[in-house]
């Protein structure tokens, strides 16, 4: 199979099917309201090696305007994303690790550090202080932003095997940018996965990975696509001018040198 810069398993399982090869891969949609979710389970190593992802569960929300937090769409996006985010938790009970994977510094990098910082933390709120807070009973919660290599000289990954062993959650959420091979998807897409991920796989530049081989613990990676190759975005802008690519022109692009950019809008500033 012709290998496409994606990190999205609903992508990789669209490639997987134009090609007949659905082996040890399971799929299914639903949609309420504006939200789109679907779930693509890979089952075993026949699955694995059909759309190149690992074994575990995929869910893909997709929501258009996503970028309108105070539009009813965004609700509905938050609401499911709660859901299924406890569903793979519902059976960890303990201290949960969240780390804000990604570059600060990088507008199309930045979405894992500074989603840490809307995160409630509570893993210091105990005794005395949660009765008074109204907080007793509440997950405890840590957050940390490990930067990149380029930055701290250690891998992000390595950082949070440190940190896991000192506080010993029951489980990391690893939130981080991914890459799309459809422009269509840049900052309306939510992928949650219960097989951790690598960060950099989907643009050719994979770093330490953060999943529970190598932390101890399950991992839960929770992303949105905000780059795309820049030959595939050329296909999308032909067809938008109404001129038909065919899928082979679309996984030709995308398989091409990587030449990255993005195109999404954030009234956080998590765009260009």
């Amino acid at each position: 199979m012709t290998q496409v810069r994606t990190d999205l398993a609903v992508e990789a399982h669209e490639i997987a099917k134009s090609a007949g090869n659905l082996s040890g891969v399971e799929s299914t949609e639903e949609t309420t309201g504006h939200v789109k979710l679907t779930r693509v389970k890979v089952l075993d190593e026949r699955g694995e090696q059909a759309i190149g992802k690992p074994v575990g569960t995929y869910v893909t929300v997709e929501v258009p305007g996503l970028d309108d937090t105070e539009g009813e769409t965004f609700l509905e996006a938050v609401e499911t994303v709660g859901k299924e985010l406890a569903a793979m938790l519902q059976e960890m009970r303990g201290e949960v690790l969240v780390a804000g994977l990604g570059n600060a510094e990088m507008t199309p990098d930045a979405i894992g550090p500074r989603s840490v910082q809307n995160v409630l933390v509570t893993r210091h709120v105990a005794g005395e202080l949660s009765q008074i807070s109204g907080m007793e009973g509440t997950r405890g919660v840590a957050a940390i932003a490990p930067g990149v290599l380029g930055q701290t000289g250690v891998e992000a990954g390595e950082i949070l095997k440190a940190l896991v062993m000192k506080i010993r959650p029951v489980a990391v959420i690893a939130v981080d940018a991914l890459a799309s091979r459809r422009a269509a998807r840049l900052g309306n897409t939510i992928q949650i996965a219960d097989t951790g991920i690598i960060p950099g796989s989907g643009v050719g530049n994979a770093r330490f990975a953060v999943n529970k081989d190598s932390l101890g613990v399950p991992v839960i990676a929770l992303g949105i696509p905000t780059v795309v190759d820049a030959a595939t975005l050329a296909v999308d802008l032909i067809e938008d001018a109404g001129f038909h690519a065919d899928e082979g022109a679309r996984e030709k692009s995308a398989a091409a040198p990587a030449r990255m950019t993005r195109r999404c809008s954030s009234p956080h500033g998590l765009s260009t």
